[in-house]
């Protein structure tokens, strides 16, 4: 696998070529961006231009987003252009988040398939999907009804797209994540992949990887993708993902009737 060529198949597939439900997707040679129809969660995807024209676009995005009266993210990639721009975000305003590492697994070299213990359950109604957010919640702490609504609405609307399972103890959810798909692209993305602290240790996040990487070998997908916190790093690298890319996210709060 060679990180350049895996990252430009990602960026043309996942961040120019994908679809969002509930989102308004505006494009540019040069920038994508998926508007929020729904509240909250707008993101810039793609960009690409010239060191010379970063206040420029920024300035233009943040504009645009003020217009709507919506905060956005834009998340910058290691391996982007241009290389720059994440401090550039900061004196336009932006607020930094936690650095992930994105990390890719080709799929071709598991072999065999994983072992699934039963405690994992795959959730698809309201209530399970509604387990699998507090979790989240509990681990992460804020307000994740956004997330738990775009992932209702998700399975709802395109239910083959989405894979959610949660980790039951005790009829306690302790742990949970989720696999997405999109269309005809060869990538599948990990995401959640969380346990409440007094249960790590007891094998829950691998067992949902596990299950994750059976599901997209079923499926077909050549890649399995995942932006993986410190914590999580290391137990991927054990199962084969490799590094092609530290991703940041930058936070932009907009305000009405500022523009």
């Amino acid at each position: 696998m060679k990180p350049s060529e895996v990252m430009h198949a990602y960026n043309q597939h996942e961040r120019k070529d994908a679809q969002f439900s509930g989102f308004t997707k505006v494009e540019t040679p040069q920038l994508v961006k998926f508007i929020s129809q729904h509240g909250p969660g707008s993101f810039i995807s793609f960009y690409c231009f010239s060191a010379d024209e970063t206040n420029e676009r920024i300035a233009d995005e943040i504009a645009a987003f003020a217009r709507l009266g919506q905060s956005f993210e834009w998340k910058t990639y290691s391996t982007d252009q241009p290389a720059d721009l994440g401090a550039a975000l900061l004196t336009h305003g932006f607020t930094r988040e936690a650095s992930e590492s994105f990390m890719v697994l080709p799929l071709e070299t598991v072999e065999a398939q994983m072992p699934v213990p039963d405690c994992v359950v795959e959730v698809s109604d309201i209530d399970g999907i509604r387990d699998a957010i507090r979790v989240q919640e509990q681990v992460w702490g804020g307000d994740f009804s956004h997330q738990m609504a775009h992932l209702i609405q998700t399975k709802q609307q395109t239910p083959d797209d989405i894979a959610i399972y949660v980790v039951y103890e005790q009829s306690q959810p302790v742990s949970s994540a989720w696999i997405i798909y999109r269309d005809e692209s060869p990538f599948a993305g990990i995401w959640g992949g969380s346990t409440l602290e007094a249960f790590r240790g007891r094998g829950y996040y691998s067992a949902l990887l596990h299950q994750r990487i059976n599901d997209a070998k079923r499926r077909g997908k050549q890649y399995l993708t995942i932006d993986a916190s410190d914590m999580s790093r290391p137990i991927v690298e054990k199962h084969g993902f490799q590094l092609i890319a530290t991703t940041t996210p930058y936070i932009h709060l907009a305000t009405p009737g500022t523009v």
